[in-house]
């Protein structure tokens, strides 16, 4: 067996995936616990029944190449999860976390696995597992180590993987913030697990007397501090133990007020956030006014001197423990560190990080390619020719083209949770701030964008969720004199639509003050009349103007008028737009509408005269040839086409582009129906040549610069190589101020 390297290596990858896919099915049974599904539900049920496939593939896979420790260790939790799906043993939180050691040992035997060529190093911490899973099939009572989720299994070292996520070697103990492999793993994992604490202390604050969360919060601190301690980061380290010694203190029942713990934690992530960004720079991560953060710590509770023995005492380097306790002698340590040093690891399945930039010039490099592909097949020297085989092989790479563009765009594609999730530290703080009681819920945080204009999205989602604080809730008081519930609802969601992203922003408050936004725009000078001749939607976009605001007064959340203008700007900025509806009394509603990626994108091409335009696919309604009788010029010229009794507005193209065109009456050509911001107009063109992929390249900056360009976002490079200009359908639809608000 040692010397088939290949079946090793391919069983070593598949386990990997089969616990991919455990560690998510086993998380599920929290929901047991924590009392949101009953054991026996059909949720439930799949769960278990997933779990103890999975289990038993692995046992089957790793007892064909008699790594006996792996196999035992499988066949024992596939014991414990049969007897919990016959509805003999109820799921409690301490099998949860056995059946997370399970999965934590079966990882770490296989990075043994790859360095060694077999499982047998891991006998005793085998043994362990399974004497712990034999004590709870016979009747025992859990063990003091396997709780409710305050810690996992793990042994007295605690080489866990989930703490010690970044292995050494035996013979050695690197200065781990030289090493930039060993900091980019460490800040990445930092991050992610700040992330999680933060999300729990603001569920704890929600919810003090979870004690559910509170364990689960404790077990992130403590492997927050255990890779800390492996980098050596004093300060980071005796904090996150202050933390975690004061939640120990809560959870065995010190009475305190839990809510304001949480609020103090919460202000130390902010330092640890801040070592973090130093270490990024080549910083020592050292916490400026550590004893200042401590002290109100103290207060709650007296903290012994925290990992002094760790940082005091030499540290002594595992081989020569191994050595000193007799497990294993000088010989065969010797012997291991030649081997681990003459054998490099097997390759593993895993995900790599990879510069951004790097993919960045990879979507340029497909983008080319399109460009490309359409010069080669409607090459004009190609005209008139009929060459079959030229054709498939024409259709082939034309499917190879789409599929290489497709996959590309996926690899930049991540969810929106992390962007989401910050939102609710937001919405906590500025509820303090304003003495009001917030919920905010979120659904659809799975949604996938691209990563660059997720970015660009952050900024809108911030001012937003500001606004919706500040202007859009009410206190309490005037909530509860309303009839409303005390606690106002902000909810945020993200859906797939129509093939781009949709953000809904919304909100149970008080709702726009129509009254109030035309009195400022009348004394700023941005309308004339008393207003009542505008529609809801050319008020509400008026918040959009620079500098316009209806707030009494400036506070430090919101009132000098920049939030909008910054949330119309960042999404013209990725070709995304926004939309406003709203209630008086009832909420506000804002829709954020977001291309997947702006590398990319279906155009329909249309011709004007001797001019190519590219339509963005996605802000075309539909294309009619009017009737003679459905044409209506208003007094004041403006031309509206009547379709399925609601009016639209036409754009004459040649007029904003100084073209002739093959026909001025508007029944003897073709209009095209686009939507954007919500507005519905007609572009009047010749004809429409037909659909293809667009590949977006921006316009110099001289041009850029000159603003003589209106309604054009960008150009393509057609295959002829000739360029051609692609519409903004959104400054289009601006050009004529009648349009309105009309769903088709």
């Amino acid at each position: 067996m040692s010397e088939n390297l290949e079946i090793i290596h391919e069983f070593s990858n598949e386990v990997r995936d089969l616990l991919e896919q455990l560690e998510p099915s086993i998380l599920d049974l929290e929901k047991v616990c924590n009392g949101e599904q009953a054991q026996d539900s059909p949720e439930i049920s799949e769960a278990l029944n997933n779990i103890f496939r999975l289990f038993h593939s692995i046992k089957g896979s790793s007892g064909f190449l008699q790594l006996n420790n792996i196999t035992e260790t499988s066949h024992v939790a596939e014991s414990l999860l049969d007897r919990i799906r016959s509805g003999s043993m109820q799921i409690l939180p301490g099998y949860i976390d056995l059946l997370c050691g399970a999965c934590d040992f079966t990882h770490e035997s296989l990075d043994y696995l790859d360095k060694h060529l077999n499982d047998e190093g891991m006998a005793e911490k085998a043994r362990g597992l399974i004497d712990t899973f034999q004590k709870i099939l016979s009747g025992e009572a859990l063990p003091p180590t396997v709780g409710t989720g305050t810690k996992s299994i793990e042994s007295e070292t605690e080489t866990r993987t989930a703490e010690a996520p970044i292995q050494i070697d035996l013979d050695q103990e690197p200065d781990n913030l030289k090493n930039p492999r060993v900091v980019e793993f460490f800040l990445q994992e930092a991050q992610d697990q700040l992330q999680v604490i933060e999300q729990d202390l603001l569920g704890w604050i929600k919810s003090p007397d979870d004690t559910e969360l509170m364990n689960k919060l404790f077990g992130t601190i403590h492997s927050f501090k255990g890779n800390c301690g492996f980098m050596n980061l004093a300060d980071p380290e005796r904090l996150s133990h202050s933390m975690e010694t004061l939640l120990e203190g809560v959870i065995n029942g010190l009475e305190v007020d839990r809510t304001e713990v949480a609020d103090l934690m919460l202000t130390h992530l902010t330092a640890f956030r801040e070592v973090l960004h130093d270490i990024s720079d080549g910083g020592p991560g050292r916490i400026i006014d550590l004893e200042r953060r401590l002290a109100p710590i103290r207060e709650f509770i007296s903290l012994e001197e925290e990992v002094k023995e760790e940082s005091e005492e030499p540290r002594v380097k595992l081989g020569e423990i191994l050595v000193e306790e007799g497990i294993v002698s000088p010989e065969e340590l010797q012997s291991a560190l030649a081997t681990q040093n003459d054998k490099k690891p097997l390759a593993k399945k895993q995900d790599i990080r990879v510069n951004l930039g790097k993919l960045d010039s990879l979507i340029t490099l497909i983008g080319e390619l399109v460009i490309a592909e359409n010069m080669l097949i409607n090459n004009p020297d190609l005209d008139g020719l009929e060459l079959e085989n030229f054709s498939r092989a024409a259709q082939q790479m034309n499917k190879l083209v789409n599929e290489l563009q497709e996959m590309a765009t996926a690899i930049r594609l991540i969810p929106v949770a992390g962007v989401f999730s910050r939102m609710n530290r937001l919405v906590h703080d500025l509820a303090r701030k304003s003495k009001k009681k917030i919920d905010l819920q979120i659904s659809g945080e799975s949604t996938e964008m691209d990563k660059s204009v997720i970015e660009n999205v952050i900024d809108p989602l911030t001012h937003l969720i500001r606004n919706a604080v500040d202007h859009g809730l009410e206190s309490p008081e005037e909530r509860l004199a309303a009839g409303k519930p005390e606690t106002g609802v902000i909810l945020l969601s993200a859906s797939h639509e129509e093939g781009d992203v949709t953000i809904y922003i919304k909100d149970d408050g008080r709702g726009l003050n129509r009254e109030k936004i035309i009195a400022t725009a009348k004394r700023k000078g941005l309308i004339t009349g008393d207003g009542s001749q505008l529609t809801d939607l050319q008020v509400h976009n008026l918040l959009f103007r620079p500098g316009f605001s209806t707030a009494d007064k400036i506070t430090e959340v919101s009132g000098r008028g920049v939030g909008m203008d910054v949330v119309l700007q960042n999404l013209k900025n990725i070709r995304g737009n926004v939309q406003l509806k709203s209630k008086a009394g009832e909420g506000t509603t804002v829709m954020l509408r977001i291309p997947l990626t702006m590398a990319i994108i279906d155009g329909m091409m249309v011709r004007v005269g001797k001019s190519l335009f590219i339509v963005p696919i996605l802000s075309i309604r539909e294309s009619i040839c009017p009737a003679a009788d459905t044409v209506t010029v208003t007094p004041d010229g403006h031309e509206l086409v009547r379709i399925r009794e609601h009016l639209f507005p036409v754009v004459r193209l040649h007029a904003a582009y100084d073209l002739v065109p093959d026909n001025y009456e508007l029944d003897k050509g073709i209009l095209v129906v686009v939507e954007a911001q919500g507005r519905n107009a007609c572009l009047f063109v010749d004809e429409i040549v037909g659909q293809q992929q667009t590949v977006i390249k921006g316009l110099s900056d001289f041009i850029v610069k000159t603003g003589n360009v209106r309604g054009v976002s960008g150009c393509t490079i057609l295959g002829d190589g000739s360029v051609c200009l692609i519409l903004d359908t959104h400054a289009l639809v601006e050009m004529d101020k009648t349009a309105e608000m009309q769903k088709i």
